[in-house]
Parts: C-alpha cells; sequence; structure tokens
C-alpha cells in the first residue's frame, strides 16, 4: 500500500518523517509550507502561521492537486488540518486509487458535516475539544455510510511530539494500528 500523509499545522517535521518511514509501502508527505522546515514555537503561533501562510482552503486545495495524480492504491492519513483537509478532498475526488482515509482529530471536519465519505473513512477523535463537543459531531458523523469514528482517551495533538498534548501510549498504540494495517 501506498501512502499519503497530510501534516498538521505544524508541517513536515523529522518526527512525521520518521512515522512515514514506519509504514509499510511508499509515502507522500503533504505539508501546508511545500516542504520547508518551519521553526517550532507555540502551537497557538504556529496555528496563526499555519493560517497566514496556507489556511484551510489552500491546504485543502493542495491535497486536491496532489490526489489527481495518484495512480496507485494509497490510504490517506491525516492529522488535524490535514486530516479536516483529508476529509474534504476524500469527498470530491474522481480518483479510484485513493482507497481510504484515517484521520486523527481532524476538528474542523465539524463545518463539513454534509459531505459524504466516498471512501472507507475512520475518523479517530480526541477525548474533547475546547470549541465543541466531539460526541456531538461523532454522532452526526456515524449516520453516513463507510465512515467509522473512535473516540480515544488522548487529547488533540497526541500523535505529534511537538504538540502540547502528545501522548507516547496513545503514539504507540495507533502506530501499532496503523504500522499492522488494522486501522
Amino acid at each position: 500500500m501506498n501512502y499519503i500523509i497530510v501534516s498538521d499545522i505544524f508541517g513536515k517535521t523529522s518526527y512525521l518523517t520518521q512515522f512515514a518511514q514506519a509504514l509499510n509501502g511508499e509515502f507522500i508527505i503533504v505539508d501546508p509550507y511545500d516542504a520547508q522546515l518551519q521553526p517550532v514555537i507555540d502551537e497557538e503561533l504556529q496555528y496563526q502561521q499555519f493560517i497566514s501562510q496556507c489556511g484551510h482552503d489552500g491546504y485543502f486545495q493542495k491535497l486536491n492537486k496532489v490526489l489527481d495524480n495518484i495512480k496507485t492504491d494509497t490510504t490517506i492519513i491525516g492529522f488535524s488540518a490535514g486530516g479536516a483537509a483529508a476529509w474534504r478532498s476524500q469527498a470530491c475526488t474522481k480518483n479510484r486509487y485513493i482507497k481510504k482515509l484515517v484521520a486523527f482529530y481532524p476538528n474542523q471536519i465539524r463545518y463539513n458535516l454534509n459531505l459524504p465519505a466516498t471512501i472507507p473513512c475512520e475518523l479517530i477523535f480526541p477525548y474533547q475539544e475546547a470549541h465543541f463537543d466531539v460526541s456531538v459531531i461523532i454522532t452526526s458523523l456515524q449516520t453516513k455510510a463507510n465512515v467509522s469514528c473512535f473516540q480515544c482517551d488522548y487529547g488533540h495533538g497526541f500523535m505529534n511530539p511537538l504538540s502540547n498534548n502528545f501522548d507516547n501510549q496513545g503514539y504507540l498504540y495507533f502506530s501499532k494500528r496503523l504500522f499492522s494495517d488494522d486501522l
């Protein structure tokens, strides 16, 4: 299997590259900053950097261009803003090679609940979000065909060592599932 890894607001990092290399297959990393490493500040300032350099709509459009050129069976793995962009992209792509989406804490998905799941979508939500009730979003999404949601015991960002909410136990659990193709 091939993978498209869609980063969070931190972009392409050594941690994300190591994660992608551990997958059993070829991969492409899509990030908001065209693979330019960003100085890691704090999450709030990083979010402002993301909005000023790319934004949610720009990220969605960037990912669409990548998906249009995929020619082999591919799974998308997205994190936060990348997971939300991937949710939007899977709904509009006509590329038959895009086979599955796994999205971790895609909080912006709440603005696009009307979109269909055109491929199997595994959406992994944190135990809570500051700006909305996660259970309401999950209830809405689980009515859709091709969607399965999981609310875990970890915070938003638990898969990223640069996040304040990084959780090694959660990272190891979900990485193991991904690396063994159990998601």
